[in-house]
């Protein structure tokens, strides 16, 4: 009886686990673009949407792990210098109504 108990309460959990990663990772996808040229991760927010300055910016490229300090985030876009690699852009977007945040994948050469 304990036994299902732990197994139904690890099944929950996973579920919920599963549900809150699906839910974040598909939230902005036409609110934003994503460029990089010269060195610089740009991201500029569509018309409506603008760039949330509180959220805990970070680009991650190898052992480079960018930072919110290192961000100039102004009203409709957020620029940061990129050392050459592959990596992870996260950031958040926000319309009047609502906040999405993004992870997005970014190469600069």
């Amino acid at each position: 009886m304990r036994r299902a108990l732990v197994l139904t309460v690890a099944a929950i959990l996973a579920i919920t686990a599963c549900t809150v990663t699906l839910s974040s990772l598909a939230r902005a996808d036409n609110e934003f673009d994503v460029s990089v040229a010269s060195g610089i991760v740009t991201v500029t927010t569509h018309p409506g949407w603008h760039i949330n300055k509180e959220y805990p910016w970070r680009l991650t490229i190898g052992d480079a792990k960018l930072d919110k300090s290192k961000f100039r985030l102004e009203e409709t876009s957020a620029k940061v210098d990129a050392p050459k690699g592959a990596g992870k852009l996260k950031g958040a977007v926000c319309s009047k109504e609502q906040c999405y945040t993004f992870e997005k994948e970014v190469t600069i050469q």
